[in-house]
């Protein structure tokens, strides 16, 4: 049953592949200058503070980081969790957590790892290689319409050529995630789930407290142990 859900999911996928490919980029990009467009450098996108800040990254997008910064894996990238805390249905009878994805690892105090703290500036220390979906806040495309998140620097003027690389961006971006969905599906093993509680474990090296999750990605699944209240420990 598994197995042909999946492949219905990666025909539906696939098409909408095809016709996000076929997007006429200066519709979009007549959109764009229609809803005007500034950064503001207001940096309230990359804090907990204004609202969900999480950033969701491709495998390519941890390795890009990863390679201009020097940064190891987890040092960039957590495991994905949801803003539904239920996530009974994804322990599997070992007591681990299975999620779909990765995001931008955050500070204590939930702001993204990479900008400035708030007394210093609002720069971000990976600007040139920032992901897909920080190049193209506050816009994105879903079900083949342009749509915006909440941002300050909207109605603000843009000029058309600013407009058309915004909106070869957010098209690039469209594209690249229904091609890593795809993927996803694609190496999806599935696995059997719990009704169990999640295992924690403790170090008898210092006492922490760890959880281990199995992170599912276009490229297959990987395990990070990632320490309760504090950052990921280990990914395989």
């Amino acid at each position: 049953m598994y197995d042909k859900y999946r492949s219905h999911l990666i025909r539906e996928l696939g098409q909408e592949l095809i016709d996000a490919s076929n997007i006429n980029i200066r519709t979009i990009a007549s959109k764009i200058e229609e809803i005007g467009f500034s950064c503001l450098t207001c940096g309230k996108c990359c804090r907990c503070i204004f609202g969900d800040n999480r950033v969701l990254l491709t495998p390519l997008e941890i390795q890009v980081i990863a390679n201009r910064t020097g940064n190891i894996v987890h040092e960039i990238a957590t495991p994905a969790t949801p803003d539904d805390p239920e996530i009974t249905n994804l322990i599997d009878t070992g007591g681990r957590i299975h999620t779909f994805g990765w995001m931008l690892v955050r500070k204590n105090n939930g702001d993204c790892n990479f900008i400035e703290s708030a007394d210093i500036s609002n720069r971000c220390r990976i600007y040139d290689v920032r992901p897909m979906l920080c190049r193209t806040y506050p816009f994105y495309i879903q079900d083949m319409e342009l749509h915006t998140s909440e941002c300050e620097g909207l109605g603000q003027e843009i000029t058309p050529e600013e407009s058309l690389k915004i909106a070869r961006d957010v098209i690039d971006r469209y594209v690249a995630e229904i091609g890593d969905t795809i993927a996803l599906y694609e190496k999806f093993e599935g696995f059997d789930a719990s009704l169990e509680s999640v295992v924690i474990t403790t170090s008898p090296a210092d006492g922490k407290r760890h959880v281990t999750y199995i992170v599912h990605d276009s490229e297959g699944s990987h395990k990070a142990i990632v320490e309760l209240n504090g950052g990921t420990n280990f990914i395989d």
